[in-house]
């Protein structure tokens, strides 16, 4: 008898034990948008490509190539569960010199968010500020809606907005893909649209995390090729639950002849809390 009251005692508690926070699950189980009252914030360091140009010692109308050059930059973000609201977030970049403003490179400092559409040139990049909040959740499949703004601060930008619906499918404890469909509308003169559709797998082995990475982009009167496919490999490892290691390389168009002056790559730390 006394034995049964224990049971029902520990039944009638056991909802009232917390749950496990969204960081000390693993990487593959983790939801796709932060629970209320849980935040994160990440930092990475990216390298990028792009073809220097000078001026022709011989025509100074015209131009000769340099070749390809490879920049740097970084990018720093976070994001807080909000109750009734969603995720809500924000980031920024920083290119280390003109160099790094050409190449990009802060979107590749950007671990495993491909969706990455800011342009500026200038050192600091235009800030983005995104709202997430999950449709449905079922054991194994997520659906939310999302909305990233970037404002205009850096010079040969424009105001953007990005709708887009990512999709999480789990298995638990062993692998996760993360895909969606996103829509970049950037509000030049005349407008522009990008279709983008990442697609990413992570596979689980202790704390440590990988996969492919891979997507379609396609931009609105792109040139040769369009849409482009993304490329490449991520992965990470977490430390006591909340810190992550993480680092990926990829090219942006693998399916260009020319996809090697396309690689990039970053590293970076992630922290959940609580």
């Amino acid at each position: 008898m006394r034995a049964a009251r224990c049971l029902m005692g520990a039944a009638a508690l056991a909802p009232l034990a917390p749950a496990p926070a969204a960081a000390d699950v693993p990487f593959v189980d983790r939801p796709v948008t932060l629970p209320p009252l849980h935040a994160s914030a990440d930092v990475g360091v990216g390298f990028g490509q792009f073809e220097g140009f000078e001026p022709d010692p011989n025509n100074p109308e015209n131009t000769v190539s340099l070749g390809n050059k490879v920049g740097w930059g970084s990018s720093l973000e976070a994001a807080v569960g909000l109750p009734f609201v969603g995720e809500l977030g924000a980031r920024i970049g920083y290119r280390f010199d003109q160099v790094g403003a050409s190449a990009q490179a802060d979107h590749f400092a950007r671990l495993f968010d491909p969706v990455v559409n800011e342009p500026g040139t200038e050192a600091f990049t235009d800030p983005e500020l995104y709202l997430r909040g999950t449709l449905f959740a079922l054991p194994m499949v997520e659906v939310a809606l999302e909305t990233r703004a970037v404002i205009p601060t850096a010079s040969g930008s424009d105001f953007a907005l990005t709708p887009g619906a990512p999709v999480r499918v789990h298995v638990p404890g062993f692998a996760r893909i993360d895909t969606g469909i996103y829509l970049p509308i950037a509000f030049a003169s005349p407008a522009a649209f990008q279709i983008q559709v990442p697609a990413q797998l992570f596979f689980q082995a202790g704390s440590s995390f990988f996969g492919p990475m891979t997507g379609l982009l396609f931009v609105q009167n792109g040139g040769d090729p369009n849409p482009r496919i993304v490329a490449g490999v991520g992965g990470g490892h977490t430390l006591g639950g909340v810190l992550d290691v993480k680092a990926q390389v990829y090219t942006s168009q693998i399916n260009d002849v020319n996809w090697a002056k396309h690689v990039g790559g970053g590293i970076g730390v992630g922290l959940r809390v609580p």
